[in-house]
């Protein structure tokens, strides 16, 4: 299989970058529905939209926004990243995605995953101190939607179904439900067990933590029966720039972009030294020149056994013009050499 290579955006919105531009919320829609149709027309494979609920981001519907996308592409992949199924309910973001998927001709997956933010869960009506249970049963009945148009069931968050039609079905006979995964073995081993292909985000230290909790992963879904179903992915932030100093020059927008904006609000503070750092190889920021990535990349793809790279793209208000000559660099310079490691090494294992 080769080697799934897309981009994701979590539009994050700076309303004054650091290079003093504005920006609004319609502003970074439209950026991304752009960089979704470049990434189609340059042979990426998927493009992910991230959801999040405070004013930090411009996007609380990933589904709204990937239509648009569809309405634009006519091959990439389609996918939220990641839909917080904690704090939705299953039924409708089953229909959504299913709906998704008719519109798209069949390019429509939905990857989910607990919030890392605390607002949806008081937006919504829930007790953040459910956090776990919340999750477990509304994956569940995501999965058992998943599998069957007609759908009896009973839990403690929402009212019970009764022989229910969840409608439209999708073009595809499963639509894909991918697991995001913030690096707990737990959630690592769930994945596993249930035979879903796992996404795990990179945003730190070495790919040896990553390794592991593959290695866990793995284990779970093989004692379960489900080895031949496994995927993997990694989802980590990316520039490529034509030289290093460049790609070093983007710190500000980073630093930007992680910290946090408002008192008690998520993020942290990243130095000038962690993100150089963070930049050096065997570390976890993919940012750099295009060879710089890419050796890091096949390192990565080595060391851990990943069939998708989710490249966040766009982060800290960096301006339009440098996001799209980035992702151009990865369809055309740091993927083929990627893809082309991953081949040999599968031809020779």
């Amino acid at each position: 299989m080769t080697l799934d290579i897309g981009i994701a955006s979590l539009t994050d919105v700076q309303p004054r970058t650091v290079d003093g531009r504005d920006r609004t919320a319609a502003d970074r829609i439209a950026q991304v529905v752009a960089l979704a149709e470049l990434a189609d027309r340059e042979g990426l494979d998927h493009v992910g939209v991230g959801e999040h609920h405070n004013p930090d981001f411009a996007v609380s519907s990933p589904a709204v926004v990937l239509a648009a996308i569809a309405a634009r592409t006519t091959r990439v992949r389609i996918t939220s990243s990641v839909s917080t199924l904690s704090a939705l309910d299953p039924v409708r973001l089953h229909e959504d995605f299913a709906t998704l998927d008719l519109v798209s001709s069949g390019r429509a997956e939905l990857t989910v995953g607990r919030s890392a933010y605390p607002e949806p869960f008081a937006l919504f009506g829930y007790d953040i101190a459910d956090y776990e249970a919340l999750f477990d049963e509304k994956l569940d009945l995501l999965l058992r939607i998943r599998a069957s148009d007609r759908v009896t069931w009973r839990g403690r968050f929402r009212s019970p179904l009764a022989d229910a039609a969840v409608v439209p079905r999708p073009v595809q006979p499963v639509l894909p439900v991918w697991l995001g995964v913030g690096g707990t073995p737990g959630s690592a081993a769930r994945a596993g067990r249930l035979g879903l292909p796992m996404i795990l985000g990179y945003i730190g230290g070495s790919p040896d933590h990553l390794a592991r909790l593959a290695d866990v992963y793995r284990e779970a879904g093989e004692r379960a029966g489900h080895a031949d179903r496994l995927r993997l992915g990694v989802g980590l932030h990316f520039f490529a720039a034509p030289t290093m100093r460049e790609a070093l020059a983007t710190y500000p927008h980073y630093h930007d972009f992680l910290r946090p904006k408002h008192p008690g609000g998520g993020g942290f503070t990243v130095t000038p030294e962690q993100f150089r750092a963070g930049v050096e190889p065997g570390r976890h920021l993919m940012v750099g020149t295009s060879e710089h990535v890419a050796e890091k990349l096949v390192d990565l793809v080595d060391r851990v056994g990943v069939d998708r790279v989710q490249a966040l793209v766009d982060w800290g208000g960096l301006p339009e013009a440098a996001v799209e000559d980035s992702v151009t660099r990865l369809a055309h310079e740091v993927a083929p050499l990627v893809r082309a490691h991953t081949a040999r090494a599968t031809a020779r294992s």
